[in-house]
């Protein structure tokens, strides 16, 4: 993707989400200070361009990769309250986005069509794979790994669209983040000392 494209892209998405799909593309031309006939030259349609502005991916594999390194060190709920703030921050992004391509009625593709895996289930299958590292560990006891996985997912999804849909936040995102860990995380899953001390 050119420079020029990446510019149409940004201004686009920031028109879009500002006044909905009904913005013209001579308000996305003023906004990337480019000519209206120049985003034709990108893009076929006013439809196409708020397809790619709305998909444009916002990757967070570092993350993911800080996750798994911190597998086996430090505090297991400090790890995944750090992941989950990450996390949390990627999906204010992310979420306005989807919601604004789906009420346009653009199809979102399916995992097939990219070969990948959708946004939600790779976030769950790293969290699984975590706890799984840290369930090998002796540091947690956990059944159903992918099933919390899922559980803190959909926590961090629904706090940002409540917020996105209704203003409406239960807590502060750390108060609510510290929560929603604990509940995934209860101290029931940690083993006793003496646990501990048989695995030594």
């Amino acid at each position: 993707m050119t420079i020029h494209n990446e510019a149409i892209l940004k201004a686009a998405r920031n028109v879009f989400l500002q006044h909905g799909y009904q913005a013209s593309t001579a308000r996305v031309a003023q906004e990337a200070g480019v000519s209206e006939g120049s985003i034709f030259k990108h893009f076929k349609s006013k439809c196409e361009l708020f397809g790619a502005a709305m998909r444009a991916e916002t990757r967070i594999q570092e993350y993911e990769d800080q996750l798994m390194e911190s597998a086996g060190t430090g505090n297991v709920r400090q790890n995944l309250e750090r992941a989950a703030r990450q996390l949390l921050k990627h999906l204010q992004t992310v979420l306005p986005r989807v919601i604004m391509l789906r009420s346009s009625g653009e199809p979102m593709l399916r995992p097939q069509q990219r070969g990948t895996r959708p946004p939600p289930v790779q976030h769950m299958r790293v969290l699984a794979a975590y706890f799984r590292k840290e369930i090998k560990l002796g540091r947690i006891k956990m059944t159903a790994p992918e099933m919390r996985a899922h559980v803190l997912v959909g926590g961090l999804s629904h706090y940002v669209t409540c917020d996105l849909l209704f203003h409406y936040r239960p807590g502060s995102p750390s108060s609510y983040l510290k929560t929603l860990v604990e509940a995934v995380l209860p101290d029931s899953m940690f083993p006793s000392k003496s646990e501990r001390g048989r695995r030594k």
